[in-house]
């Protein structure tokens, strides 16, 4: 099959969405299939900006000159025109575009409107804040977007629920959870250091504070007891985070125990998990979390928010403790518990370790190899 790919940004791009596309995009082709990306030149959305050093021309990569049209949020005031001309030239047999409210799905299905070829959505969406304005325009997005779709895709039973709440008919939504390649993870995790003191707290994610919950972090870290001798790791791009965690790490004299090594290669971050004892990520919202499928693989416990589809890609009390979205103290209590815990964090490990198998891209690809296959093959 002929499969245009739809993104907003593709790596090097950092992102989860960058990563999922990416790794769709390779088995799909290793399996013969003819794979384009359609995505623009950014290296960020927030701030707006381009690659300093444009990746290699590549041609099955085609990158478009994006603007910002809005100073909208989450990258949602930014368009590339080349990407709906680009649309409108020589057909694929399926187009899978992503991204809910974003260029991208835009394009896409006012691409599907003017001409018949087949359309997958994936908007890895999520509820977010949920404030009233937010949830306007998620159903203003549904409406215009998601309806030309011959089907959307939902990673979790909770996103399923999201856009059946926004009027998609259930027949419509397609669950496939987000892989993961288990083989750049051999030979990580080894035994992990016993007793409770001198072990390394990873989080790995945007610095972005309007999500990720990197206050209640480093709050919370103030309230861990001292003999711990915990010390956090936080690995990730700075979208407008790392000045809030410096500032909050000094009023609160905990900067000696804190690190933010800012983005690292990927060679460097599977060193990372390599070495940590202990996966965190508090995020106040989070559609899925890819980085607790790396953890798991890792064979890292793991202390998450209970938010989004971390309870479904987690199995709480096997493999991780889930505490309620910003608040500091629960957060301080469960990796108190885990650091205390030995024989926890061991079964802990292992349990993650077995429970990642199930969404290895040896298992998914072939999901989305039926649905490109049923979708162009006329199955609306």
């Amino acid at each position: 099959m002929r499969i245009q790919e739809v993104t907003q940004r593709y790596p090097p791009a950092l992102g989860g969405v960058e990563i999922h596309v990416e790794a769709i995009a390779r088995a799909l082709a290793a399996r013969g299939h003819e794979v384009a990306i359609v995505t623009t030149d950014l290296e960020r959305d927030r701030p707006f900006s381009r690659f300093a050093r444009p990746p290699p021309p590549s041609p099955s990569v085609r990158r478009h000159r994006a603007v910002r049209l809005l100073p909208a949020p989450h990258g949602l005031g930014i368009a590339a025109p080349g990407m709906l001309l680009d649309l409108l030239g020589p057909p694929a047999d399926v187009v899978h575009a992503h991204a809910f409210g974003m260029a991208p799905t835009w394009f896409a299905s006012l691409a599907r409107r003017l001409r018949s070829t087949p359309l997958i959505l994936e908007p890895h969406a999520d509820a977010g804040r949920g404030t009233s304005g937010s949830r306007a325009y998620a159903r203003a997005v549904a409406r215009l977007t998601l309806r030309p779709a011959d089907r959307i895709v939902a990673q979790t039973r909770s996103e399923t629920a999201l856009l059946a709440g926004l009027g998609v008919a259930a027949e419509r939504i397609v669950r496939i959870p987000d892989g993961i390649d288990l083989t750049e993870f051999e030979g990580i995790g080894g035994p992990r250091r016993s007793g409770s003191g001198g072990l390394t707290v990873l989080f790995v994610g945007r610095l972005y504070p309007e999500q990720k919950g990197l206050e209640p972090l480093v709050r919370s870290w103030a309230l861990l007891p001292s003999e711990l001798d915990l010390n956090l790791r936080i690995v990730g791009d700075d979208w407008g985070g790392r000045r809030l965690v410096e500032t909050r790490a000094r009023e609160l004299g905990v900067s000696d125990r804190i690190t933010l090594t800012g983005p690292l290669p990927r060679s460097d971050l599977l060193q990372e998990f390599s070495r940590a004892d202990l996966f965190v990520l508090p995020s106040l919202f989070e559609p899925y979390g890819i980085v607790l499928t790396e953890a798991m693989a890792a064979g890292l416990p793991i202390v998450a928010s209970r938010v989004g589809g971390v309870p479904e890609v987690v199995a709480e009390g096997e493999n991780a403790l889930l505490v309620p979205p910003g608040d500091p103290a629960a957060l301080a209590a469960a990796m108190e518990e885990l650091a205390r815990d030995d024989r926890r964090r061991t079964a802990f490990s292992r349990a993650g370790r077995t429970r990642v198998e199930s969404f290895s891209w040896t298992r998914v690809i072939p999901q989305w190899e039926r649905l490109f296959e049923e979708v162009a093959g006329g199955g609306r």
